[in-house]
């Protein structure tokens, strides 16, 4: 069986070392460990200080130092992150075994991404995750990427034969 989240680390993989990368929600922090691996410098946000915690416990037992964790909504990640970026990810919705009721929002996904493409280098890469029980978040997110200029290129990796089954839409900046 395919699980998404690993499809998206093979696709960061494939992409190569990138100098600064994102993750714009930490969670249970296994995708901030994962990018801390494959790139020089990350950020990682999330709204949820237990996320934030765990994730820093996480990263002290594998003697990480290449990460920054910041407490806040990623629709604001200009106020913390002043240059360009090679590689963004998203696991969209709550934190696993967590209040489902806490999760990401439409509204400042979309602020945040649209953040990131300002500042996404040529070549650079964004990864969302999106899950089946939040279907306001799939459509905004869907529209926007699929109504970006040719500077993208915009894929849709799903599994076709289950229809509960999360997915990720990636997006490729291919010009300056």
């Amino acid at each position: 069986m395919i699980k998404i989240t690993e499809l998206s680390h093979e696709l960061i993989k494939k992409k190569g070392k990138s100098n600064i990368a994102i993750d714009m929600t930490v969670g249970r922090g296994y995708d901030t460990l994962f990018l801390s691996k494959v790139s020089n410098y990350v950020y990682g946000f999330d709204i949820q200080k237990e996320a934030i915690e765990e994730t820093k416990k996480l990263l002290k037992e594998f003697n990480v130092e290449n990460v920054k964790l910041i407490d806040d909504d990623h629709q604001f990640v200009l106020n913390y992150v002043k240059e360009n970026i090679d590689l963004a990810i998203y696991n969209l919705g709550y934190l696993p075994s967590s209040d489902k009721v806490i999760k990401t929002n439409p509204a400042s996904t979309l602020a945040s991404l649209k953040s990131l493409l300002s500042v996404l280098n040529k070549e650079g890469l964004i990864l969302i995750v999106l899950y089946p029980h939040n279907p306001e978040e799939i459509s905004v997110i869907r529209d926007f990427s699929s109504n970006l200029s040719s500077d993208y290129d915009v894929l849709e990796y799903k599994i076709l034969n289950k229809k509960k089954c999360p997915f990720i839409i990636q997006i490729n900046k291919v010009v300056i």
